[in-house]
């Protein structure tokens, strides 16, 4: 046995050992190439000023090749001077926002033989103009994208105090963010009206899901998603599979990693309150070596010890940090890694007691009341209880359910430029998560007889390959390759005390995706008018699922290669610049591959896997369309902005138990399963408001209605096709409001009007109306200079300012509570 193992381990160095020379020698034949095209080197220089043309010390400056192909950043020092002295000629649009980051410009210009000095004035009291990737995964500026977009960036996250990535995104329009009870809860996020799973999130324009997700979404990483070295979070509301592929059906979240750049800096915060919450974080970021190096990374910890009901215990520890070397004038080398690992005790869902039919109406949608704290406590210690005139019970304690998760993604990127008008870009990321959920007989509902463990794990392997080519100044013609390989393995047991009757089963599946895409993007009229249009197409291989623990359910069946997917998107936008109006439209169809749980899930029972999954379905496809307007006024203080947009989803996969499956003729003798189904209809306007009217002084507000529809009815009267969980009104409002250079004030508010939710009964499955969340926070801080590079910042939040109760699909969501907290900033 110890020949064995020493064999193993020295056949795991051996491998090692390979991997390790094979990237050495990957590294050096690229630093080779880079030598071999490297360009003459240019260089950028010149001050940043206010509008009286005092100079700004400590501003960040980016600039951004025009192709994305290249990005870096610098500060400037003590006399508001800038400078990059190692670029290539080209175009570039250079971005610069203040100490603050509450004020931004951005400008474009083309950086030649013998560039002058581009001086930049910093408007104080206007609009940020900032450069967004995600609409077209190269930089534009807000005046030239085609699409619904909106940004929340770290001065906005920092003055509100959010710790969480989900939560920053509360008040975008159109957005809605859903999270079960307190700190740690599970999460989701839907965009006009869709499902969660129609959501994209990527990290830096790379997908970032959990294959082990039931629909192979974000979804289950949304609850560990901490703030700690992110610079923004683009949001892209519409289509986007044809550049981000699988799952971006809604639209797409980008979250931006800080890649530093300028002289260091970072912060060491620490923060606790109510609910038992104590959190830390430390982060640092900064540039050398002429800022051909940037660099940053944050580490932070959250703990929550009591939670709502004084049993909702979470942890969670998360890292986050990325590098950029500069290899050459026109070719860089980058990387980022991000991590989390989280606990959280569990409470059981909310469900409809046999004492409650009573108060139900024969027929129709039934009004969600919850029943009392005082009661429900009383039937969390097993006694009697009064319903009263509830409805629905929320969700009970369940004293020894917990979830543990954990997730490591780490990206490489080379880029490198050709001459003047292309570039070509090869970049990698591995994912690993893990997710583990406890149970034992502790609880009142249907609680199992012994402690048994479910187990979700999946890896995920990406390798982008891109060109870009600019042919003139008017077209940038982009084109690339994409490999996935996607695997899940899901181990389950228990701890019978019969050794002979223990559970010990597992089921490992793999899919591999392979998809070429394309964009081509037009500008003319003096980049008033831009045009994009692009294409993608992703085939699909399934290898045969292991079953141990059991016999393989789907045994004996033929695995065809499944549908490929095939996608086109296109938009326009005019700028009238005379009267500051905006006209666009954005149209296209998405699609989202079938998860390997769909394809082959499967439950166990007595000895034996019964299956519900089906190797056979399709992708799920959407085609959407929406048109829009943007109106800038007063000098950039103040923008307005409409847009109309339509869903409508063609075909998708359903859970189905209602008989839409027959086990005579179902291949795998199912009685119900996933399947594929029409889909539904969403559509809706989105409007909101943007204004500066100071210095000082930033306001936020917007209105969303949606009117989404099922093609079929999920419940048992067959007479209801609302889709569950959305709200056919939705209003934000963000006021931001600095006093003087020490105090700043932030008020956020979230309303949304009543939604329905599936509940089962013993008639079956029914619709309960719930009344929508209307939530409150008000932030403030104060800062204490210690230097002029250092200070003292002391803050508090206070949340649900109201206190206002509602609920999340039958879970009880936090009263008011609040924190406080100090940060040393340098």
């Amino acid at each position: 046995m110890a020949m064995q193992d020493a064999r193993g381990m020295r056949g795991t160095s051996r491998r090692g050992r390979i991997r390790f020379l094979f990237a050495l020698g990957v590294f050096f034949l690229l630093t080779a190439l880079s030598a071999a095209l490297a360009q003459e080197a240019r260089s950028l220089q010149g001050i940043v000023t206010d509008p009286s043309g005092a100079s700004i010390a400590q501003a960040t400056v980016s600039i951004h090749a025009r192709d994305g192909s290249f990005q870096l950043s610098t500060s400037t020092d003590g006399l508001g001077r800038y400078r990059f002295g190692a670029i290539a000629p080209g175009e570039y649009i250079v971005e610069v926002a203040g100490p603050d980051s509450f004020r931004a410009v951005s400008r474009s210009v083309v950086v030649g033989s013998d560039a002058d000095p581009l001086d930049i004035s910093l408007p104080l009291d206007q609009l940020r103009e900032e450069v967004i990737i995600t609409a077209s995964t190269t930089p534009l500026t807000v005046e030239q994208t085609s699409k619904a977009l909106d940004t929340v960036d770290r001065a906005e996250i920092d003055a509100r105090d959010e710790y969480s990535l989900a939560e920053s995104l509360r008040l975008i329009p159109g957005l809605r963010v859903r999270r079960q009870r307190g700190p740690g809860g599970q999460t989701a996020i839907q965009i006009r009206g869709m499902r969660a799973e129609d959501t994209a999130v990527l990290l830096d324009g790379f997908r970032l899901r959990d294959g082990a997700d039931i629909g192979g979404s974000a979804s289950p990483l949304l609850d560990d998603l901490m703030v700690v070295s992110t610079n923004r979070v683009e949001v892209l509301r519409g289509s986007g599979s044809t550049i981000y592929g699988s799952g971006s059906t809604g639209g797409a979240i980008n979250v931006v990693t800080d890649h530093g750049g300028g002289r260091l800096h970072g912060e060491i915060l620490s923060e606790g309150g109510g609910l038992g919450m104590t959190r830390g974080l430390a982060r640092f970021g900064g540039g050398a070596l002429e800022d051909r190096l940037n660099f940053s990374a944050g580490l932070t910890h959250l703990n929550v010890t009591n939670g709502i009901d004084g049993q909702d215990a979470h942890r969670n520890s998360g890292i986050h940090g990325a590098a950029q070397y500069v290899l050459s004038p026109s070719a860089s080398l980058s990387g980022r890694i991000m991590a989390s690992d989280g606990f959280l005790q569990l409470n059981d869902s909310g469900f409809i007691p046999s004492e409650a039919q009573v108060n139900l109406p024969a027929n129709g949608l039934s009004r969600a009341i919850p029943l009392p704290v005082d009661q429900q406590r009383l039937l969390e210690r097993g006694q009697p209880f009064q319903i009263g005139s509830s409805t629905f019970v929320p969700d009970l304690n369940d004293p020894d359910s917990r979830h543990s998760s954990s997730f490591f993604v780490g990206a490489v990127q080379f880029t490198q430029q050709l001459g003047t008008r292309g570039s070509f870009r090869i970049g990698y990321q591995g994912l690993e998560t893990n997710r583990n959920y406890r149970d034992g007989p502790g609880g009142i509902r249907f609680e199992p007889m012994f402690n048994n463990s479910s187990s979700f794990n999946a890896n995920i392997d990406t390798l982008q390959v891109r060109a870009d080519w600019e042919q003139g100044r008017h077209q940038l013609f982009s084109f690339g390759y994409e490999f996935e390989r996607e695997l899940y393995d899901s181990p389950s047991s228990d701890e019978n005390p019969d050794p002979s009757l223990r559970v010990k089963t597992s089921i490992r599946s793999e899919q591999r995706h392979q998809s070429v895409f394309a964009q081509d993007q037009f500008r003319w009229l003096d980049s008033r008018l831009q045009f994009s249009l692009g294409g993608r197409i992703q085939t699909i291989r399934v290898s045969e699922p292991e079953f141990s623990g059991g016999a393989s359910p789907f045994a004996g069946f033929s695995l065809n290669a499944p549908k490929s997917a095939y996608t086109g998107d296109m938009s326009v936008a005019y700028h009238f610049s005379e009267s500051g109006t905006k006209v666009r439209a954005h149209a296209g169809n998405a699609f989202k591959a079938p998860s390997l749980f769909q394809r082959f899930g499967a439950s166990f029972f007595f000895g034996s896997f019964s299956p519900f999954g089906d190797p056979r379905l399709s992708p799920e496809r959407t085609v959407a369309f929406d048109a829009g307007l943007d109106q800038w006024l007063a000098g950039n203080r103040v923008r307005l902005s409409a847009t109309y947009f339509y869903t409508r989803l063609q075909e998708v996969i359903i859970f189905d138990f209602a008989g839409g499956i027959n086990p005579a003729t179902d291949p795998f003798g199912r009685f119900g399963g996933y399947r594929n189904s029409g889909g539904g209809l969403t559509r809706g306007v989105e409007v909101s408001l943007a204004a500066a009217p100071s210095s000082g002084t930033d306001l936020r507000a917007s209105y969303t209605y949606t009117n989404a529809d099922e093609a079929t009815s999920s419940v048992a009267t067959g007479d209801f096709f609302k889709r569950f969980l959305v709200s056919d009104h939705m209003f934000t409002l963000n006021l931001l409001q600095r006093f003087g250079q020490r105090v700043d004030v932030a008020f956020d508010f979230f309303a949304a009007s009543e939604f329905p939710a599936p509940f089962f009964t013993s008639f079956g499955t029914r619709a309960f109306l719930f009344d929508g969340p209307m939530k409150a926070d008000v932030t403030a801080s104060y800062k204490w200079p210690l230097t002029d590079r250092r200070s003292l910042r002391v803050f508090g939040k206070i949340e649900n300012v109201f206190d206002r109760e509602y609920f999340e699909n039958g879970f009880r969501s936090a009263g008011i509570w609040g924190t406080v907290g100090l940060a040393f900033e340098f």
